[in-house]
């Protein structure tokens, strides 16, 4: 007869210092390897990405998506603590919400999220540790089933050189789809707040006018009537309550595909996104050099503002 404490001991895993219960469940059937992944392989992908994915994370409140029977059982979208909340996590206040967010403050935190069974991350765009001020923009490109993706890539570059051209920096990476986005570091203004308002509005113009200028390509309103061959240009993820996938976030989606940070220059029109695997990117992010400029390239967004909205009267 098998004891309860040998038996536990059998059942359960500890990675980062945190207890994953049932570690041989079954998340994703496939990772385009013929091969399942497990809540334990979800618990060691956290702990193999997290120095370098913690850094997008901490300080912001963070929605996760979980599938305790992994991606064809029921999925459901935690925006705020629940009663057991690990003291891995952190409990943030947010103006206007009674109950606190939660946050990923560190890598253990990480551990907890896959014992969670949580598939995906979506942080607010928030500078760190003050929701209430943009500290990025996120321009997510998303094309119509018909739009290959090296028409998506060209549509990523296009926002980067209108970026580039009002002041800003741009980063890329891949959704973990057939999408993209692109992400561009704000700094923290010195005289006054910058508004989510002023964000949003700013990204709004920025896709409206490439949308006028290249109308057979872009649109930057969602009618899928009109979506055929298109990509959407989704400039929401930019409002103060929105979320966009972190990098390096998986997806609850089949092959266990990852939103992947890239350089401008990996960016090639053959590049498959379904390459990047939970089970492939650990390696490949480890050899890589990509957004390692990231926090150097925050740049303020009010020059930008007067820049695009002089552009637009021209």
């Amino acid at each position: 007869m098998i004891s309860i404490e040998n038996k536990r001991i059998s059942d359960d895993a500890v990675v980062i210092g945190v207890e994953i219960s049932k570690p041989e469940k079954v998340l994703w059937p496939d990772a385009g390897d013929r091969r399942p992944v497990t809540k334990l392989d979800l618990a060691h992908y956290y702990e193999a990405v997290g120095p370098w994915m913690i850094a997008h994370l901490k300080g912001r409140p963070c929605s996760i998506v979980r599938a305790p029977d992994g991606i064809n059982g029921q999925h459901f979208f935690q925006r705020h603590a629940m009663p057991g909340t690990s003291r891995m996590l952190t409990l943030t206040k947010v103006a206007g919400s009674e109950e606190p967010y939660l946050q990923i403050d560190r890598v253990e935190g990480l551990a907890e999220i896959a014992q969670l069974a949580g598939l995906e991350l979506h942080p607010w765009n928030c500078r760190p540790g003050n929701p209430e001020v943009p500290g990025r923009l996120v321009f997510d490109l998303d094309p119509a089933p018909d739009v290959d993706f090296a028409t998506v890539v060209e549509g990523a570059r296009e926002i980067r050189d209108r970026l580039e051209a009002l002041g800003l920096v741009g980063f890329c990476k891949t959704t973990g789809g057939k999408g993209m986005h692109v992400v561009s570091p704000l700094s923290q203004p010195k005289n006054g707040e910058l508004s989510w308002a002023d964000a949003k509005a700013f990204a709004r113009d920025l896709c409206l006018q490439m949308a006028a200028d290249n109308p057979k390509r872009y649109l930057a309103k969602m009618t899928k009537k009109a979506r055929t061959g298109r990509i959407y240009l989704d400039y929401l993820r930019n409002d103060r309550t929105a979320t966009a996938v972190a990098p390096l976030s998986p997806r609850a989606r089949d092959g266990a595909p990852v939103s992947m940070p890239l350089l401008w220059t990996q960016l090639r029109s053959g590049i498959d996104p379904q390459r990047f695997t939970i089970r492939t990117v650990p390696t490949l992010i480890a050899k890589s050099t990509a957004w390692q400029d990231y926090g150097d390239s925050e740049r303020p967004l009010t020059p930008a503002i007067k820049r695009l909205t002089k552009a637009t009267a021209a």
